[in-house]
């Protein structure tokens, strides 16, 4: 079986769940700065290889490149990931907001994340 990035969570309050958004986030962002360190130092050894090998700098940079790109732009969609991560807190955090103030007691989740003179969640 493969290692989860993130183990599982049991949501029981509004604070679990922003947390495991900000835990998405965090894993975003880290996944990004791995991938793209990854890939600037595939495109190093390729353009070296290249060069090694006959092929004029102008060649291997665009060999490098060429060979580095699908994991630039996977490292990209991690970011998009992040990015998501933290929109879907804050529509969270307005839903709560909203909620609370229809009807107090209408959500299942404990709301811990709001005071009762602030206007906005936590």
């Amino acid at each position: 079986m493969a290692r989860r990035l993130m183990p599982d969570v049991d949501i029981k309050d509004d604070q679990d769940l922003l947390q495991l958004l900000e835990g998405i986030r965090t894993v975003g962002i880290a996944a990004h700065d791995e991938v793209d360190e990854l890939a600037g130092m595939i495109r190093m050894k390729i353009e070296r290889y290249g060069r090694r090998n006959g092929l004029s700098r102008m060649r291997a940079k665009w060999w490098g490149r060429q060979v580095a790109r699908p994991l630039v732009r996977a490292a990209d969609q991690f970011l998009n990931v992040a990015a998501y991560a933290r929109v879907t807190r804050n529509r969270f955090e307005a839903f709560l907001v909203a909620l609370d103030d229809e009807q107090p007691s209408a959500s299942d989740f404990t709301v811990r994340g709001r005071t009762n003179g602030n206007r906005r969640a936590a």
